[in-house]
């Protein structure tokens, strides 16, 4: 736990969560491990980036409802994870999950998290069925996580009340065969003075 997150982030603790979340990009671009590939000071910069994502996770979790608008926010063991899963967790939380995506297709260590994460962001983003692979992928990785077994969960009645809608509701009209469904249709439009189907 950092003692002074805000200090961190440069960021007085009045700030509001856009001044946060702009200081925290700025400073993850900054220290980013992608832009001290062969430079001596990548080990510097690792740590730093390290320190400015555990602030920023640590502000936000200390915030009632965090930056994501009320969402649901995940759980991360940013201790545990490499840093670039913490930067997936807080883009997750902030409502990034474009940038989470992209930062996950870098990831070659495919866990559990992972697939948990790309299922919250894909699901965000409307791909509906890549996340419910992805989380059952991840519940079929560890079985006991009732994390992973909760999105699973919430996914599949999402789906299951997708399918069961129809036209904004469960009202079909129509007799469901296609040859008297156009028959009346056409009745209809001659009985208002126009033509659906020409009759020769």
């Amino acid at each position: 736990m950092i003692i002074d997150p805000y200090k961190v982030l440069g960021v007085s603790p009045s700030a509001s969560n856009d001044e946060i979340k702009k200081a925290y990009r700025e400073l993850s671009r900054k220290y980013h491990p992608d832009s001290y590939v062969d430079n001596p000071l990548s080990d510097l910069a690792e740590e730093k980036f390290k320190e400015v994502q555990e602030a920023y996770d640590q502000i936000m979790r200390e915030r009632e409802g965090g930056y994501s608008g009320g969402q649901s926010t995940y759980s991360s063991n940013s201790a545990d994870e490499p840093v670039e899963m913490t930067a997936v967790y807080n883009y997750i939380n902030s409502g990034h999950y474009r940038e989470a995506l992209n930062v996950l297709s870098g990831i070659g260590n495919r866990t559990a998290r992972w697939y948990f994460y790309s299922a919250i962001a894909n699901a965000n983003i409307g791909n509906n069925y890549e996340a419910l692979n992805h989380a059952q992928t991840a519940v079929n990785m560890e079985p006991g996580n009732p994390e992973y077994r909760n999105l699973l969960n919430q996914l599949q009645f999402r789906g299951q009340r997708y399918q069961n809608t129809r036209y904004g509701g469960d009202t079909v009209f129509g007799t469901g065969n296609l040859c008297c469904d156009l028959w009346c249709a056409d009745t209809l439009c001659e009985c208002m003075g126009g033509d659906l189907c020409r009759c020769i």
